[in-house]
């Protein structure tokens, strides 16, 4: 039966919730529960003739959600938990609607949501109060904190996010003693099942962001070693250990020389199955590796690299001190933060309900539940703070496309969204990729909260890169490429064009006209110089 737009608009006004208008007619939760849902992943959906809640998509972050929903909801005649492959958790109100008018398919809606919706509300309290609670103990950590002696670490000053972790502990890696890899070498020896004895360390390579991959260790055709960076809790993205696998495989290194390197905050955070996936888990058996900054990273540069350090060698010796003391901080083991650190376990402690007369293994068990807590938190403001950054780059992206049609009429155009690692890729589609216009440094937090836009020619090919140095040093072409703002810098020797401007708003703040008028600017020049680059660089007629 097909619904007309009047009868959505009764449905939401009887329902006081939004209605999707989609073909498989959703509706959000109730609007007045005591914290906000995010919009359509939990929802209650026609499926196969009857009303089901739903919280998609598989391997979503609400798995203590679901939990609880399976523990309090009844299952019976009336309604029953159901398997559903594509979502999380599905709950079934056996009565079928097949056929109805609008005020039956509400009618419906509401039975089911009268069931679930007193069991989400006791969630959402529960939640809300830790919310609470979490405001407190944050309360708490401040006052502690300004109590502390000044104390500055440049790196906790640069917010340091996933790529500049990488990138600090690849360039560790390529530092050469007498023409040795020391760093290296013992950065390996931190891997089970490694024999170091035929892994060829001297004539090895280390990357950073090579093919999309955070750190390389490579040798060609014949090793590589994948690190992929999670400190800071990035989401895992569908297949991509099997992707990063698979590209070094195409680079020609054989399936059983490959390893890769799952390198997280402490341990607690593990692998998607939709990333690990079962081809990926199948190539690289027993050398999927789980390592941690805490474990592993933090007392290796301690205990290790460190001690290790030519006196000499200050520069090195000043970068390491201070990156151990920036991990320190993060997992608020530097001396000045242990009484903090205390003070804060003995608040908790109390708050949740420890006692000194529990033992051990009840304490524990306290604790244990209260970081599943911490954990459903962390997905709400993850989930929402995710949201904001998907209408920030699909705004970017959507206005992009208009300002670039209207620029570039002949050429078409692709995008990558690489925001979690600091980058919003722009491609020309008859170019080859290793040659784009690139938004850079571009964050997920500077798309928010930015004030400065950089927008550049990114030429990431070797042999391109030189055609373009010889292009750039033809007295009969020089001229025209300097009118284009094109250019070559030894300090920036990837880059090709670079502008820059300052905002008073950021991107995601910015009304459409206003975002409108500022892509106009930076996108001004790009179909001037893709008729150079093509003509004069690709040999693209």
């Amino acid at each position: 039966m097909a619904y007309t737009e009047n009868d959505y608009l009764f449905l939401e006004s009887m329902l006081g919730t939004s209605v999707y208008r989609n073909a498989a007619f959703q509706v959000g939760v109730d609007n007045n529960l005591p914290i906000d849902l995010p919009d359509k992943s939990i929802h209650y959906e026609l499926y196969q003739n009857h009303f089901e809640l739903h919280i998609e998509p598989k391997n979503s972050n609400y798995k203590n959600l679901c939990s609880y929903l399976k523990e309090h909801l009844p299952n019976n005649d009336v309604a029953t938990v159901v398997e559903r492959n594509f979502c999380d958790f599905a709950y079934r109100l056996n009565k079928s609607v097949s056929g109805r008018e609008i005020i039956e398919l509400g009618n419906a809606i509401i039975e089911l949501r009268n069931i679930v919706e007193p069991v989400l509300i006791q969630y959402c309290e529960q939640v809300s109060e830790n919310i609470s609670l979490a405001r407190e103990f944050a309360k708490f950590y401040k006052e502690q904190k300004a109590a502390l002696p000044f104390h500055i670490n440049v790196i906790d000053e640069l917010h340091a996010n996933e790529n500049a972790h990488t990138r600090i502990l690849t360039h560790l890696l390529q530092y050469k003693e007498d023409g040795k890899h020391v760093i290296l070498s013992s950065f390996l020896g931190l891997i089970p099942g490694l024999n170091l004895e035929s892994f060829d360390i001297e004539k090895s390579k280390v990357y950073y962001n090579l093919e999309y991959i955070d750190g390389l260790i490579e040798k060609m055709g014949e090793h590589a070693i994948i690190i992929e960076n999670k400190i800071h809790w990035a989401e895992d993205q569908n297949k991509q250990i099997e992707r990063y696998v698979m590209t070094e495989i195409k680079r020609g290194i054989p399936a059983d020389n490959i390893w890769v390197i799952y390198l997280t905050k402490d341990g607690t955070k593990k692998v998607e199955d939709y990333s690990l996936t079962e081809t990926a888990k199948g190539i690289l058996k027993d050398r999927f590796i789980e390592m941690n900054y805490l474990h592993d990273i933090l007392p290796w540069l301690r205990e290790i690299v460190l001690p290790n350090c030519r006196v000499k060698e200050e520069w090195l010796t000043s970068a390491i001190k201070q990156y151990i003391d920036h991990l320190e901080g993060l997992f608020m083991i530097r001396d000045s933060q242990r009484s903090i650190r205390l003070k804060m376990e003995e608040k908790i402690a109390n708050e949740i309900g420890c006692t000194k007369e529990m033992s051990i293994g009840e304490t524990y068990s306290k604790f244990h539940s209260y970081m599943h807590i911490l954990d459903e938190l962390q997905s709400i403001v993850g989930n929402t703070v995710n949201r904001y950054v998907k209408y920030a780059t699909d705004k970017l992206q959507n206005v992009s496309i208009k300002v670039l049609s209207e620029l570039c009429p002949d050429e078409q155009f692709s995008f990558y969204n690489g925001t979690q690692r600091g980058y919003f890729q722009v491609f020309l589609i008859k170019w080859p990729k290793q040659v784009h216009f690139e938004w850079i440094p571009l964050t997920e937090q500077q798309l928010l909260t930015g004030n400065k836009y950089t927008f550049v020619l990114h030429v990431e090919d070797n042999s391109i890169k030189k055609k373009f140095q010889e292009v750039l040093n033809n007295p009969d072409i020089q001229n025209d490429a300097k009118e284009l703002g094109i250019f070559f810098n030894q300090s920036e020797n990837r880059l090709f064009y670079k502008i820059t401007k300052d905002t008073t708003k950021s991107i995601v703040d910015m009304t459409h006209a206003e975002l409108d008028r500022f892509l106009q600017v930076m996108y001004d020049k790009v179909n001037a110089i893709q008729t150079f680059v093509s003509k004069q660089v690709l040999d693209l007629h």
